[in-house]
């Protein structure tokens, strides 16, 4: 009967790498290196309105994670999680499932998990925007009215 393994990577702000899924040694994903770490991911979901992201990243409570958890909620890290197909025996990463993005906006815990508050790393109604903001040179003309045509 063949089995069904997926993976998670997680990159904070290219800072700290980890997967969840293989113990034994630091594992290559497309060009960076992820080391172990005991965490889980809920994966995102939306409202019917696309109003409402949410996603669940909880990783056990230790002075590293609640290090990382308190600069990442500090300075708004960005943090993306890759979710990858793996084959069931060997672990060995078969394709791509899934890729989200996040900005890091608060953390809980208790005496034993911690959990990281996730949101869409884009406010479209303030200029909370961390790293970009639209320009002219990102994405060339931008509409001066809200007179537009599409033809």
């Amino acid at each position: 009967m063949a089995g069904i393994a997926i993976g998670t990577y997680c990159n904070f702000n290219d800072r700290y790498l980890f997967q969840n899924f293989y113990h034994a040694a630091e594992r290559r994903w497309e060009g960076d290196t992820y080391i172990y770490a005991g965490f889980g991911y809920s994966g995102s979901t939306t409202d019917l309105q696309a109003a409402n992201v949410e996603a669940q990243l909880v990783f056990a409570v230790s002075d590293l994670s609640l290090s990382i958890a308190k600069e990442a909620s500090d300075k708004r890290w960005i943090v993306t999680i890759k979710t990858v197909w793996l084959d069931p025996v060997s672990l060995d990463e078969r394709s791509n499932y899934m890729m989200d993005t996040f900005m890091v906006t608060g953390f809980e815990h208790d005496s034993s998990r911690l959990s990281f508050r996730l949101s869409s790393p884009l406010d479209a109604v303030t200029a909370d925007v961390p790293r970009r903001r639209l320009s002219s040179r990102l994405v060339g003309s931008l509409p001066s009215t809200g007179d537009l045509q599409l033809l």
